[in-house]
């Protein structure tokens, strides 16, 4: 039992200095034991306190992406890399309620300016960006195209 003690206090003293997610916590407590059960004993009992909680960490990193302006395909992969599960990724995205293209030429028009590009390298440079930010093709091709409001 002690060292399913020391695995816990080890987890609650790195979450007091930052919040984790379940896969995240998992990684870090697998080095110090090779006792699978005992991770998972302590991650049960972790969650059941609240220290750690997946779709409170993804609702705060989608905000702060949202901030940033990234794309559906960006947000997927940050929350993916940080072991958010697809189920909540999913639901999160599924309950917003954002124009992604809108976004798109609003990214575009933030970074580069309104004038659409003339030049194929400028256009090319705008693509690339966009694409970095998680947009899809037809959300950065509608950017680039005039407006007709």
């Amino acid at each position: 039992m002690k060292r399913l003690d020391k695995l816990y206090h080890h987890a609650v003293s790195l979450l007091s200095r930052k919040d984790y997610t379940n896969g995240e916590m998992r990684r870090i407590l697998s080095q110090l034991t090779e006792d699978s059960i005992d991770v998972e004993v302590t991650l049960n009992n972790l969650r059941d306190e609240g220290y750690i909680n997946d779709q409170r960490i993804a609702e705060n990193m989608l905000t702060r992406f949202l901030r940033k302006q990234y794309g559906v395909t960006r947000i997927r992969l940050e929350l993916r890399q940080k072991g958010i599960a697809r189920e909540i990724t999913e639901n999160l995205i599924n309950s917003l309620d954002i124009d992604w293209f809108e976004m798109a030429s609003e990214s575009r028009v933030k970074k580069f300016g309104e004038d659409l590009p003339i030049e194929p390298k400028e256009k090319a440079k705008q693509i690339r960006y966009l694409q970095s930010r998680g947009f899809s093709m037809d959300m950065i091709m509608e950017s680039l195209s005039p407006r007709t409001d």
